[in-house]
């Protein structure tokens, strides 16, 4: 099957849920390249009024109908060597919510920048902390690791020393913190 006739069939297909649902909203369906290339996206988008009631509380049902369209679709469309990810978007809900964790990380790594200090963010999805790992990988002085498990996995946002950005040398080092001092003794 050609990638035009698989989204032509998953568009029927999801249409044909949403009537279940009786969602009266604009569906479409795109396919795309994950970032790494090394797996096909599906991206739903549903538009319209009051949908608030798709989306739930801080996402929830946003979270249940992605993953239950996610199944249905690799069930029927996936074949043994290939599964889709699939991405549901309810009126540029998630988008609009990765856009603020990028803004924060922004904010929280000058923060750390200007402290000279790690940050932490407060826990969130694998989807968010993979926003704020991209955003900052963009920066050299700034590196980002991910702590805790489950629920309560977080960003740590690390500011690098010059030391380790290559900016001093061993010596200059030793005279600001004074570690010449005391080693000789």
């Amino acid at each position: 099957m050609s990638d035009a006739e698989l989204i032509a069939a998953v568009d029927q297909y999801v249409k044909e849920f949403s009537q279940l649902m009786s969602v009266e909203a604009d569906v479409s369906c795109t396919l795309s390249q994950s970032d790494s290339g090394d797996q096909r996206v599906i991206s739903i988008t549903y538009n319209g009024q009051d949908l608030g009631y798709m989306i739930g509380n801080h996402g929830a049902h946003l979270r249940g109908l992605q993953f239950i369209l996610s199944m249905l679709i690799n069930k029927k469309f996936a074949s043994e060597e290939e599964r889709f990810y699939v991405n549901v978007d309810v009126s540029g809900y998630k988008k609009s919510k990765l856009d603020k964790v990028e803004r924060i990380a922004m904010r929280l790594a000058d923060d750390a920048r200007i402290l000279g200090e790690p940050v932490d963010m407060e826990p969130m999805s694998a989807a968010e902390r993979r926003v704020v790992h991209m955003t900052l990988s963009k920066f050299d002085d700034i590196s980002t690791e991910s702590y805790g498990e489950g629920q309560d996995r977080f960003v740590r946002i690390i500011p690098k020393s010059e030391k380790q950005l290559g900016l001093m040398d061993e010596s200059e080092v030793d005279d600001i913190l004074g570690t010449d001092d005391l080693t000789e003794e």
